[in-house]
């Protein structure tokens, strides 16, 4: 693990981060005067369920996985955190305490917000405070769509979307290993993962072809083509949307 303080390029990434967008440059230094990121090399316990909600976070690389634990004690991916995204304010401004357990894969780069700094910054502001607001409405609202269109997609749509997620923001080149092991993608779209591969090679029409370990996309417009006929869009804060 390394903790150094925040510089030029994290202040950038930061301003980037959907809630804190539209926030004036000088509220945004002081929310982040002083803060320290921290990467961590190995996988790490961030919080777990029940944890006291003292502060919430954001990633600028990386991943960071949102679990819950299922009636036999098994863990259940609940969500993917990508970088660029903040995640556990709704737990610090409401609940109180941390619903899920959320663990930071090896290499992320993580940054906490203390609930102190942030009331202190944002309750003097009240514009701030109704974007911040604002902010955390709409992401709720597209998460609450995002599990519908999950639902009324079949496992070749949720496969087929996803790894067009991934080739057009870039995170893998179409071709090769994928940037996630199967189980990780598998439960972020909801599919078991013996069913993924399987999936894998139903998506000829889609222009991937499945050799081994290596997944190819053969043709990407056809792949754009597959997608658009059940009202895929890619959109790269989202991912999934219809259109």
């Amino acid at each position: 693990m390394r903790r150094f303080t925040i510089g030029d390029s994290e202040f950038q990434a930061l301003s980037r981060v959907i809630i804190f967008s539209q926030l004036p440059k000088t509220l945004l230094t002081g929310l982040f005067e002083n803060a320290s990121a921290t990467i961590y090399d190995d996988q790490t316990n961030l919080f777990m369920s029940g944890d006291k909600a003292d502060g919430f976070y954001v990633l600028l690389q990386g991943e960071v996985h949102l679990t819950v634990l299922t009636s036999d004690g098994a863990q259940s991916l609940v969500r993917i955190v990508e970088p660029e995204e903040s995640f556990a304010e709704a737990a610090m401004l409401g609940l109180g305490v941390f619903p899920i357990n959320a663990t930071a894969m090896p290499g992320s780069m993580v940054i906490k917000v203390s609930k102190s700094v942030f009331e202190k910054n944002i309750s003097s502001d009240p514009e701030a405070s109704l974007h911040l607001l604002s902010a955390l409405i709409q992401r709720q609202q597209f998460l609450v769509s995002e599990i519908k269109i999950l639902k009324s997609l079949s496992p070749c749509q949720r496969v087929a979307s996803k790894l067009l997620t991934l080739y057009e923001s870039q995170e893998w080149k179409g071709h090769g290993s994928l940037p996630r092991c199967k189980q990780t993608i598998a439960s972020n779209i909801g599919i078991d993962p013996a069913s993924f591969s399987r999936v894998l090679r139903r998506l000829d029409d889609a222009g991937i072809i499945c050799e081994g370990q290596e997944v190819i996309i053969e043709n990407p417009d056809k792949l754009r083509g597959y997608c658009a006929g059940f009202g895929y869009v890619f959109d790269r804060d989202k991912l999934l949307m219809s259109a």
